[in-house]
Formats: C-alpha cells, sequence, structure tokens
C-alpha cells in the first residue's frame, strides 16, 4: 500500500470525528486485507486477483478472532 493512499486521506479528513475504536477497526481490516492481497501474490502469483485477497482476508480474520477466543479462554482458566 502506498503511502499516500484514498484510505489514510480519508481518515486524515475525519479526524477527530470518528471514534478511535472506529479508527482501529477500520485500520485493521485495511491493513489486514493488505496482507491477504500479499499472501495471494505470494501463492497465486501472476494470476492472483482481488477475489483471491478478499476471501483469503475473510479466512484470516476469522483465524484472527479464533485465536483471541483461544486467548480469552486461557487466561479465564488461569485466573481460576
Amino acid at each position: 500500500m502506498k503511502a499516500d493512499n484514498p484510505f489514510d486521506r480519508k481518515l486524515n479528513a475525519h479526524q477527530g470525528r470518528i471514534p478511535i475504536s472506529h479508527v482501529d477497526g477500520l485500520t485493521s481490516v485495511t491493513d489486514t486485507l493488505d496482507f491477504a492481497w500479499a499472501a495471494a501474490q505470494t501463492v497465486f502469483e501472476e494470476a492472483a486477483t482481488p477475489e483471491h485477497a478478499l476471501k483469503i482476508c475473510e479466512l484470516m480474520l476469522l483465524c484472527i478472532h479464533r485465536n483471541q477466543d483461544i486467548q480469552r479462554k486461557q487466561l479465564s482458566t488461569d485466573n481460576e
């Protein structure tokens, strides 16, 4: 992702009007999609498509949430 991009310009234009929790979520999803695009290009090389990246992004987010649930359960068990 380029340093000067539409997403960051949009965030800057709305700075202070969007709750920080929303900014964190928007940034997290965008960064995950950027990683997914890199993964698609790694696996599929020149045949990589945005559809590949979107599916990989979906799977990445599922894995992230699953891992967070596992960590929460472990913390909850450790605190008992």
